[in-house]
């Protein structure tokens, strides 16, 4: 009869460890999951596109050749079509913060390891690395970069490195559409956060040392959208939307 009593006695206090044991387990991936910013869904911007990140940009002399070789599609020094070396004109990938000064929405997709930035222009992807990683220790430049992120309470924090920059005067590369170069040691450094429920801020931060003589930091903000993203042939809106390109 003692060895059934301490027997049950072993099982009660067993299960009764489990179950605070799996309760404990339970509340804290339900934290976890609370704790992670809702950032999914539609947005685009709502912010001028002939703007900049800061309204003067202490450019260096390298990047002050390079920006009056410039030929934007708009701002105060808008070329025609035809005379514009703007990479959007040339249906290449402008990096960021480029390409969010484009009218065409993006859509955020959160997954556990990574999040993935769809966005209408070019109909191109972005990935940021959730996982923990850090950047490759062999760097491999690409149009839109290596970007890696965390959550920060309510935050998105993205670190993006190893982008192509500034190439030549036919293939430019701006952190905006108004003409201001980047170079490939750019760092750029976002911080997304949903205010409302339509409402979604991205405080971003570039450190460029060959470019510009300080960090350059400003706010983009974005609206929800209700709708779907659309099929975007860069080439074929070239021709419609710009008469003065198409063929004769």
């Amino acid at each position: 009869m003692c060895e059934v009593r301490q027997t049950k006695y072993m099982l009660f206090n067993f299960l009764s460890k489990f179950g605070v044991y799996s309760l404990l387990s339970l509340i804290t991936v339900v934290s976890e999951a609370q704790s992670i910013p809702d950032l999914s869904g539609v947005w685009q911007r709502n912010f001028p596109g002939a703007s900049s990140l800061v309204s003067e940009p202490p450019m260096t002399l390298w990047a002050q050749e390079r920006f009056d070789l410039a030929k934007p599609l708009h701002g105060p020094r808008t070329a025609s079509a035809t005379e514009s070396n703007a990479s959007e004109i040339q249906c290449l990938p402008m990096g960021f913060p480029g390409t969010y000064y484009r009218p065409r929405p993006f859509e955020i997709i959160q997954l556990p390891d990574r999040i993935v930035m769809l966005f209408e222009v070019n109909n191109f992807w972005r990935i940021v690395y959730m996982d923990g990683r850090d950047f490759p220790e062999v760097p491999l430049h690409t149009w839109n970069g290596y970007s890696i992120g965390r959550y920060e309470d309510d935050t998105l924090v993205i670190e993006t490195k190893h982008i192509l920059g500034w190439e030549s005067e036919n293939q430019q590369r701006w952190i905006d559409r108004l003409g201001h170069p980047f170079s490939d040691e750019i760092t750029i450094v976002e911080r997304i956060k949903r205010v409302d429920r339509d409402t979604l801020t991205n405080q971003v931060t570039i450190h460029d040392p060959i470019a510009y003589e300080s960090t350059l930091n400003g706010t983009l903000n974005f609206a929800r959208r209700d709708f779907e993203l659309a099929e975007f042939v860069c080439q074929e809106l070239m021709l419609s939307a710009l008469p003065e390109m198409r063929p004769e």
